[in-house]
């Protein structure tokens, strides 16, 4: 599986998957004793088992994504360092989005709890990957000025390339957009020999529909021939 193999990334669907469990369970349990629901226990367990399944699902597909668009660094000379806010953020908006719209649609079972589930969750996954990034920027800031490693005036002013802006750039006018997407993803660029191709054999299934359907025609207008001159018959038998 793509992503997983890698030991980090299996730590933190771990971690990340039993952290939801944990905070599935907090919230389970709050829930039960203010709304005093019996037992308490099997609320919380269920609360937790019910946001452990979602965690798994999420840090993996999270996990799936990260390493597929780390994957096309490479080719494009980019370090990790520009790009790794940008593929964070658009790895956890739709693994956010692919969850909840297919465990919305799990529970509810129809298209707009998938909808509504999808855009909510991407929502809620895209704000607490930018709030962690944040958090996490602040954090090195802090490391940095606690080494004593402050950068000076003329470093600042200097445009870090970092920042993951021009990498964002440079991506989305260098590579086809579609080219970006994970390979798994139903949607691809055709070329256009596959087009014509696909557009031949739609002709042929259209010449053999017309054909089937010239078939039924003739058909229908020999039963109509064979029941009038049926019909003919009778009334000369009557008169």
């Amino acid at each position: 599986m793509v992503g997983i193999s890698d030991k980090q990334a299996r730590n933190r669907v771990i971690w990340g998957t039993a952290g939801m469990g944990a905070l599935g369970a907090a919230i389970g349990l709050n829930l039960a004793i203010l709304k005093n629901l019996q037992p308490i226990t099997r609320h919380t367990l269920t609360m937790s088992a019910n946001w452990t399944i979602y965690g798994l699902f999420f840090m993996t597909t999270r996990e799936m994504l990260l390493a597929e668009q780390r994957g096309k660094n490479d080719d494009l000379k980019l370090r990790l360092s520009q790009t790794r806010d940008a593929d964070e953020l658009f790895s956890s908006t739709v693994a956010g989005v692919l969850t909840g719209g297919m465990l919305s649609f799990v529970v509810r079972r129809t298209r707009a709890a998938a909808v509504s589930g999808a855009l909510f969750f991407g929502a809620v996954s895209a704000a607490g990957q930018l709030s962690y990034t944040a958090l996490n920027r602040r954090r090195q800031q802090w490391i940095i000025r606690k080494m004593g490693l402050e950068t000076t005036a003329a470093e600042e002013e200097k445009p870090d390339e970092s920042m993951s802006l021009a990498a964002r750039i440079r991506r989305a006018v260098a590579v086809d957009p579609i080219t970006l997407l994970p390979d798994w993803f139903p949607l691809r660029r055709i070329s256009t020999d596959e087009y014509r191709s696909m557009l031949s054999a739609r002709r042929e299934e259209l010449v053999f529909e017309m054909r089937e359907l010239r078939n039924t025609v003739a058909s229908m207008n020999q039963r109509e021939q064979q029941l009038l001159a049926r019909l003919a018959r009778v009334e000369s038998q009557d008169s």
